[in-house]
């Protein structure tokens, strides 16, 4: 019996208000460069894969520094100028993602989790994030209804390392086979969470959202 699911949270719960190159490109602007916002969007994304799929992340979080490694790498695939003033500019992309209103949540995110508290069962987040995060969720109405929040750079590893898992479930004193979690990963959410113990389900959006993944967990 599931007593407790966790959610992900970017890509789960929360989205960015724009592209992230577009972002990347328009904080640029201020500098006096005007870079290809969708050069900057492919370069975000080469970079972001190389972290997740080959290997870099190794069950630790990310933590401020490998974000500033993570922008760099995308703003020199969009050319970015030698004389650039960098780290004045990454200190404000850092601050701007820390925002509630540089994030949208998915349509059916508030309905899903009052409907899960509305069966009794204890809700949180499980998410390979930094403590940005609790600033981010200020800005959203179901925030209240979360029974915790765990962040990676908090808990000192983040997922599939499975400590994060455990961490999770000294919460509410749970077994592994009572606890799921959603997310969009096949490899920091699926993999993690089954390595765990624990139920495990996918949103893979626009075909499958929170309601298909909850109606995949028999909830």
């Amino acid at each position: 019996m599931i007593r407790a699911v966790f959610f992900d949270a970017g890509g789960t719960l929360l989205r960015t208000a724009e592209p992230v190159g577009r972002t990347y490109a328009r904080l640029a602007n201020s500098y006096d460069w005007q870079p290809s916002a969708e050069r900057l969007e492919q370069g975000f994304r080469a970079a972001w894969k190389e972290r997740t799929t080959e290997g870099t992340a190794r069950g630790r979080p990310l933590g401020k520094e490998g974000w500033k490694k993570i922008l760099r790498s995308s703003v020199e695939a969009g050319g970015l100028p030698k004389e650039f003033p960098f780290n004045d500019y990454f200190e404000e992309v850092y601050a701007h993602f820390a925002r509630p209103d540089a994030w949208r949540e998915f349509p059916e995110t508030e309905m899903a989790l009052a409907r899960l508290k509305q069966q009794g069962i204890r809700i949180g987040i499980l998410s390979n994030w930094d403590p940005r995060l609790h600033q981010v969720l200020t800005g959203f109405a179901w925030r209240e209804q979360l029974d915790t929040v765990l962040v990676s750079e908090e808990v000192g590893v983040e997922k599939p390392d499975p400590g994060i898992f455990r961490k999770a479930e000294q919460v509410g004193g749970w077994a592994p086979e009572e606890c799921a979690l959603i997310g969009d990963d096949p490899v920091s959410d699926r993999r993690g969470a089954e390595g765990a113990g624990w139920r495990c389900a996918l949103v893979e959006r626009p075909e499958r959202g929170l309601w298909e993944a909850l109606a995949g967990l028999g909830l």
